[in-house]
């Protein structure tokens, strides 16, 4: 049996992974990366991709989803799996996709075809992101997909006691030596400090994300939340809220104080054209933009005026270098305080102290990393391991 990298090892972005069997042949993501404009979509020919029977997708974030288009266009008939919220957060609709709710539940293992089968979990990333577990014959091969089990918001099913032949692990955050609960607290110290002067803060957050943990901080700290619209409606129209998000999370936000961002425009823009940067009711608020390197200039402006009223915007998640978020970060008119949605080595090597997996492979990490342990093998696109 033989695993492909067709990207996503030594690299952040385009992940994705081919398996190949005597009995079937599975794609786990196909992902698009934009640091490298020039090479962005997994090195996959067409023949493989003809020979594809799955594609499994861990959750919808383009560096897992945005080559999806290009694989039907060449060539892929295959059968998508993913959570119900991952299909419904791609473009387009996938025909004949297998919902994974619909297959089995989480953490029950199920028989796909003849001798081919999959256990789920939910991975603590985003609404409807997961990990699998794979077996095939006598073997088995686990992807964590993007994994943190220390979420604000979203539930997590941990993994543990589980063997596996291989495992692809998520190590994003590589030598960082923060972890999860560290970022937590000097997070939670950040807010806790502007709430008391009564500080504005601006949080720029992505689609599908870190948002959801934003809000609850901040709704725990009675801050009002001025929230896109977009966020509100992710949280609205996401199906079976309860399953994906922990029950702390969703009591907040049956008690959280909100305004709609589109009301906080008008009075900011009102406030500017009267030479003042900021309206003096939003001074106490927390603003939501999804909008994480502040490409808008309207969300610019927002930050301008937040640093003007000695306000700050926090930065929760990394920064493009050429980006607005950044330039202020530079400038010392912004904080960053990492929310954790990736698993860096320290947490990556606790993951494997708790299961069993005869061979590792990291993930999601541009560091060019090393290791000891003669069972974890850093590996680049393009290279290929039998197990």
């Amino acid at each position: 049996m033989e695993l492909y990298v067709a990207g996503g090892c030594s690299e952040h972005g385009r992940n994705s992974f081919l398996v190949t069997s005597k009995k079937v042949t599975f794609l786990v993501d196909a992902g698009k990366m934009k640091e490298i404009p020039d090479k962005p979509f997994p090195e996959l020919s067409r023949k493989q991709i003809a020979k594809i029977d799955y594609l499994f997708l861990t959750h919808c974030h383009t560096d897992h989803t945005g080559a999806l288009l290009l694989l039907y266009e060449k060539g892929f008939q295959g059968r998508v799996v993913a959570s119900r919220a991952t299909l419904q957060n791609i473009p387009g609709e996938i025909e004949n996709a297998i919902v994974l709710e619909d297959l089995c539940p989480a953490g029950e293992e199920t028989e796909l075809c003849t001798d081919f089968r999959v256990t789920w979990g939910r991975s603590g990333h985003c609404i409807g992101s997961v990990w699998y577990r794979f077996g095939i014959g006598k073997k088995t091969i686990l992807f964590t997909g993007d994994y943190e089990e220390h979420s604000y918001a979203y539930k997590c099913d941990k993994i543990r006691n589980l063997s596996a032949d291989l495992a692809v692990l998520d190590c994003a955050y590589g030598t960082e030596k923060e972890d999860a609960l560290v970022h937590r607290k000097e997070l939670e110290e950040l807010l806790d400090r502007l709430v008391q002067e009564e500080k504005p803060m601006l949080f720029p957050v992505p689609s599908h994300g870190r948002g959801f943990d934003v809000m609850k901080l901040l709704a725990e700290r009675g801050v009002t939340c001025v929230l896109a619209e977009s966020l509100v409606r992710e949280y609205q129209d996401s199906d079976n809220r309860e399953f994906w998000l922990k029950k702390s999370f969703l009591e907040v936000m049956a008690e959280m104080n909100t305004e709609d961002i589109r009301d906080f425009e008008a009075a900011f823009c009102k406030t500017l054209g009267r030479g003042n940067s900021f309206p003096r009711k939003y001074i106490r608020c927390g603003i939501l933009v999804r909008d994480s390197q502040l490409v808008k200039e309207q969300n610019r402006e927002v930050a301008r005026g937040v640093a003007a009223k000695g306000g700050r915007t926090v930065l929760t998640g990394k920064q493009d270098p050429a980006s607005f978020a950044r330039k202020i970060l530079d400038e010392g008119k912004a904080d960053f305080r990492r929310i954790s949605v990736h698993q860096n080595i320290s947490e990556m090597k606790k993951l494997i102290r708790k299961n069993d997996f005869q061979c590792v492979v990291p993930y999601h990490c541009r560091e060019q990393l090393s290791f000891s342990e003669k069972n974890i093998k850093v590996l680049r696109t393009g290279d290929r391991i039998h197990f």
